[in-house]
């Protein structure tokens, strides 16, 4: 069974190993499709084999086959090779989060029997199973449809994603907090996953955010929520007997998530930053929170508090640097004069001084044509 595994993380692996140098933009949005299909065939040939029981080769050779499957499926499917960036986004957002949402309509009409059973001997695992790899397949082309048919800009492609999450995530903590009741839980999710999706066109009809914001908003939203599993953790561990166990605690992360996004959203509005600059919020909050996991490894405390509240503090404080030197510099372009701008460009090309030397000599042809001297300067003013 280990070999099985180790054999399917290579191919996982190998579906994520090309070398991204060697395309251009939207040949990497085209390969990116290709790859993100290629994982979620692999996920589907798995509930397969959790459906039919396979065992032996064929537990491996049948994921090995979906995830081949769904590679080639776009190559067949877009003979243009091209796929925009909101329709790559949502389809797959609608892929991954289609699972949870069809565990979770499983789980509404049947509650804990949707798994195993009143005695836990129960195959209605494999139905809830198959719901899900279904919803993924549905959703996925869902999202896909709706990105083409609407022509989303990026950014509010990224806000329905990221609301797409967090929401159900709301939703799922709120259950935990308040009941036992499995259907309750798979309604959460169905309702506040809805829920999401109308709050995000709504946000989006008052501002249009733009890639590298909602990437920022990301990051620090997912800093927050860190530092809620952290207190939520923390209580936990704090509490010896299982009677002392709160499960409002559940809250906690649910609100950091929640607190996160709120207040991304003022702090990121009207900055401007390009996804370039979207991902180097996430660099720099990450190197933030690993040197305050540093000095918390360095205090050898017992307590589990200094080693979430140092990270968290480290990964606030280099957000915030950088959020701001961003917003500083882009704001300094956008008011700059255009009598300042560059317009005046010159180019020096002193390779042509060697092709005008054979031109002379011995002349030079291109399709049968002679050329005559190359510049060695070029120049332009742009208006």
């Amino acid at each position: 069974m280990k070999n099985k595994i180790k054999t399917l993380i290579v191919i996982a692996l190998t579906l994520a190993s090309i070398n991204p140098g060697i395309y251009g933009q939207e040949d990497l949005l085209f390969r990116k499709h290709i790859i993100s299909s290629g994982w979620n065939g692999l996920y589907y040939g798995i509930a397969l084999d959790v459906i039919a029981e396979l065992d032996g080769g064929a537990a491996v050779g049948i994921p090995v086959i979906t995830a081949g499957s769904c590679a080639l499926l776009p190559l067949l499917t877009n003979p243009s090779r091209k796929i925009e960036y909101d329709a790559l986004v949502l389809n797959g957002h609608g892929k991954t989060l289609g699972w949870a949402y069809g565990f979770g309509l499983a789980t509404l009409i049947g509650g804990e029997k949707a798994w195993w059973g009143e005695n836990h001997e129960s195959n209605n695992y494999k139905l809830t199973v198959a719901t899900g790899a279904l919803s993924s397949i549905g959703l996925g082309i869902l999202g896909y449809s709706l990105a083409r048919k609407n022509d989303w800009p990026e950014g509010k492609a990224e806000l329905y994603r990221h609301y797409g999450w967090v929401m159900p995530f709301t939703g799922f903590c709120i259950s935990a907090a308040f009941s036992d009741e499995p259907r309750f839980f798979g309604g959460s999710v169905l309702a506040f996953g809805a829920g999401g999706y109308l709050l995000a066109d709504k946000i989006s009809s008052l501002h249009d955010y733009t890639r590298g914001e909602m990437r920022a908003l990301q990051v620090f939203t997912g800093l927050n929520t860190g530092l809620g599993f952290g207190i939520f953790s923390d209580l936990q561990e704090r509490n010896e007997y299982e009677e002392d166990f709160k499960r409002t605690d559940w809250l906690i992360p649910a609100a950091g998530a929640l607190a996160g996004t709120l207040i991304g959203h003022f702090w990121v509005k009207n900055t401007g930053l390009t996804p370039r600059q979207g991902v180097l919020t996430a660099y720099a909050t990450t190197g933030g929170a690993i040197i305050g996991l540093g000095i918390a490894l360095l205090t050898e405390s017992d307590n589990i508090t200094p080693y979430y509240l140092l990270p968290y503090a480290g990964g606030l404080a280099a957000y915030a640097v950088t959020i701001e030197l961003m917003r500083k510099k882009n704001n300094s372009m956008a008011f700059l004069p255009s009598i300042h701008k560059n317009n005046f460009n010159m180019v020096f090309m002193p390779q042509n001084l060697f092709l005008n030397n054979k031109i002379e000599q011995k002349g030079f042809m291109i399709n049968g044509k002679y050329i005559g001297m190359q510049p060695l300067v070029a120049a332009s003013v742009t208006f």
